[in-house]
């Protein structure tokens, strides 16, 4: 075991170490010292590193040769979530397993670039009907996410895809044609796909100052806790915006705010360093491995996550909607730690394989 751990890429592992300490200290003072979040925060921490340091020993031929099958059950999991869901806050996306609330759709951000990436490395250079397939292996989670409902998740499958053919080097011609009919579709998407509160969200990002006390009011409020920190913050257990809870999902997807207005902006730079360090690393990875499909799959997997840092921060300074999703290693959420940790062991995995 002690031999194993000293094959893990250290500095990786110290950087993920200090996001989840950073996390926990972010959650206690968000939640208000709620106690119970925090034995809650410490199993999944706990679990989530067991789960890296297990992912970390499989050989990426596993996931490569079960690509198939992990993409078939994680579209089960979002079938089965339709029925028999747990439903909050009017969405059905969770699945009760006690210790967390499981969240099939968080599975789909590797399972999909995973089957994308094993169809790219068999099938290069693709043909027309090879990225028609990929394409229908990517809308058919959207849709079930979709359907939950959950239209951040799904636009974000749908990218991951067309990121992972890009990077395969699918013909530019498809990568225009596909933001042409994007731009076309917008009016369609709105009078037919959008759900009202959707509309809600966007119509409060173009027309902040009218919807103040209504749609628009937690982003005022994120964004005067952001402002108000600083350079130094405001302190540990100090920000008035938390205390008097004027943010919501603080200890979700609004947690960037308690960093703002408590940390300042030494707090968010410590943040983003830790986040650019691993980025790094994982390049010089992917520039030093000469697998073809690793190198896809963890190219995409590096550009998500980017992803997901940059969605997050944007949404709560008001310069995207509000939509769900989680700020990496730092949001509180199982389902979201865990599949972050198994991504990063994949990494991890092929590291170790190809150094």
């Amino acid at each position: 075991m002690i031999k194993k751990i000293k094959k893990l890429d250290i500095i990786i592992f110290i950087c993920i170490l200090l996001l989840l300490i950073y996390s926990l200290i972010l959650i206690y003072t968000a939640s208000n010292k709620n106690i119970y979040i925090i034995y809650k925060r410490l199993l999944h921490i706990i679990l989530s590193i067991f789960i890296l340091f297990y992912i970390s020993n499989i050989d990426i031929s596993f996931f490569k040769k079960n690509a198939k099958l992990l993409y078939i059950i994680s579209n089960i999991l979002l079938i089965i979530i339709l029925f028999f869901g747990n439903i909050k806050n009017g969405a059905k996306r969770w699945i009760n397993l006690g210790i967390f609330q499981f969240q099939p759709s968080e599975l789909c951000k590797i399972t999909v670039p995973l089957m994308i990436t094993k169809i790219i490395n068999n099938k290069f250079p693709l043909k027309n009907i090879d990225i028609l397939y990929s394409i229908l292996i990517t809308l058919l989670p959207s849709l079930l996410i979709y359907l939950q409902p959950d239209l951040g998740t799904s636009i974000l499958i749908i990218l991951y895809g067309i990121i992972n053919l890009y990077l395969g080097g699918i013909n530019k011609k498809f990568i225009i044609a596909f933001i042409i009919i994007t731009i076309i579709s917008i009016p369609i998407s709105w009078k037919f796909l959008l759900y009202k509160y959707q509309k809600k969200r966007i119509i409060s990002l173009l027309y902040k100052k009218k919807n103040l006390l209504n749609e628009g009011y937690h982003i005022y409020q994120s964004k005067i806790a952001i402002g108000s920190g600083g350079i130094y913050g405001k302190g540990i257990l100090l920000g008035t915006q938390t205390k008097f809870k004027f943010i919501p999902e603080n200890i979700t997807d609004f947690i960037f705010t308690i960093i703002a207005e408590e940390y300042g902006f030494i707090g968010i730079c410590f943040l983003i360093l830790i986040y650019s360090i691993l980025f790094i690393k994982t390049l010089i990875i992917i520039k030093k491995n000469k697998n073809i499909f690793n190198k896809l799959l963890i190219s995409n997997f590096i550009i998500n996550f980017i992803i997901h840092i940059f969605i997050n921060i944007s949404m709560v300074n008001g310069l995207l909607p509000v939509v769900g999703i989680p700020l990496p290693f730092i949001s509180y959420g199982g389902t979201t730690l865990i599949i972050t940790m198994i991504i990063f062991g994949i990494i991890m995995s092929v590291k170790k394989k190809n150094f």
